[in-house]
């Protein structure tokens, strides 16, 4: 089973990369556009590529058709909407997408939580994951990670996300909330 989560993963982090048009529009498929408020801050050692700060533009709520799953929360920079079920790019060279899915409520009998998230900066991708509880792939999210669908919340407090490609650890901090 963790091989296939893993497997789930990687295919998800490419999905997200390779599923994307160009366009314009702020509507997700069925027109929910949500009001998102919320800045992540980052640390470790890619902030000098990366930046310090992803500040949330956009979400989408339980897209099964972009997430693989309705336990997930999908976190985009403001240059990134959803229509018709498709990322939509105003700045293909900068951006992230980040998703959070939390299946302590079902949905996954090894995995409680998980976060796959690609960052574009310059043209170039980072993508970065981790899985709580630890199964000896990517990382810990860590007991700060929290995924709150009633409350209408992302808590990232302490919470660690591995590189997929070298291995470089980043810690997210901070609060996402949505109306």
């Amino acid at each position: 089973m963790k091989h296939m989560f893993s497997i789930f993963l990687y295919l998800h982090m490419i999905f997200l990369v390779f599923s994307c048009s160009s366009g314009d529009g702020n509507l997700s498929e069925e027109g929910n556009q949500k009001e998102v408020q919320g800045t992540i801050r980052l640390s470790g050692e890619e902030t000098s590529e990366l930046g310090e700060t992803l500040k949330v533009g956009n979400i989408e709520v339980a897209n099964a058709t972009l997430s693989g799953t309705d336990k997930s929360i999908i976190l985009l920079s403001e240059n990134i909407t959803v229509v018709d079920n498709e990322f939509v790019y105003s700045d293909d060279q900068n951006g992230f997408v980040i998703v959070a899915a939390d299946f302590s409520t079902g949905g996954s009998p090894d995995v409680d939580k998980t976060v796959s998230m690609t960052i574009v900066r310059n043209g170039e991708e980072f993508r970065h994951a981790c899985t709580s509880p630890y199964l000896s792939f990517f990382t810990d999210c860590g007991e700060g990670f929290a995924v709150d669908f009633e409350g209408k919340k992302v808590t990232f407090e302490n919470t660690t996300v591995i590189n997929t490609e070298d291995g470089a650890i980043l810690t997210l901090d901070g609060t996402v909330t949505w109306e």
